[in-house]
């Protein structure tokens, strides 16, 4: 394939966030350092004493993350990012052992300037997260939302 300019993607994308599962999509604002799609695969080698190298290689695990730091530090944001936290009214509580299960999308654009969805229908939010308040600087919610098997894919690419 030849070296093409405009398959070059560059630009923002919105971040939405549908909790719960079966609810509306909500827009969850600014993000810091964009959004970032991971997928990771664990492989394990079939190998035979006859050969040197493995005759086949089969996947054992797969991992699909978005990563994101969300610039807008809002109760929602901070709630959906932390794994055991629930929101009521004006108050976030953490401890209570709870995982969310939510829906992810991210809006961005294709090379050829159409819209690109990438979708996970069914995560949770995993890891830690740290938040510092600093006279100088913005207060960010950084956040890993990983993928779980639900009725279909565990995520989608879709260009329109």
């Amino acid at each position: 394939m030849a070296n093409t300019k405009s398959r070059v993607l560059v630009g923002v994308a919105n971040f939405e966030i549908k909790y719960p599962v079966g609810g509306s999509y909500v827009d969850a604002g600014y993000t810091e350092d964009g959004v970032i799609l991971e997928v990771g695969t664990d492989t394990a080698d079939i190998e035979v004493e006859e050969e040197t190298v493995p005759i086949e290689r089969v996947i054992t695990k797969e991992t699909v993350a978005i990563v994101v730091n969300m610039a807008e530090s809002s109760l929602f944001n901070i709630d959906k990012a932390i794994p055991g936290a629930t929101l009521a009214a004006a108050t976030i509580s953490i401890g209570d052992g709870t995982i969310k299960e939510m829906s992810i999308k991210v809006i961005g654009t294709t090379p050829t300037g159409g819209t690109r969805t990438i979708e996970i229908p069914l995560a949770t939010s995993v890891g830690t997260v740290a938040q510092a308040y600093t006279k100088d600087a913005k207060t960010v919610v950084p956040v890993r939302f990983e993928a779980l098997k639900g009725a279909g894919a565990a995520v989608t690419i879709i260009d329109t």
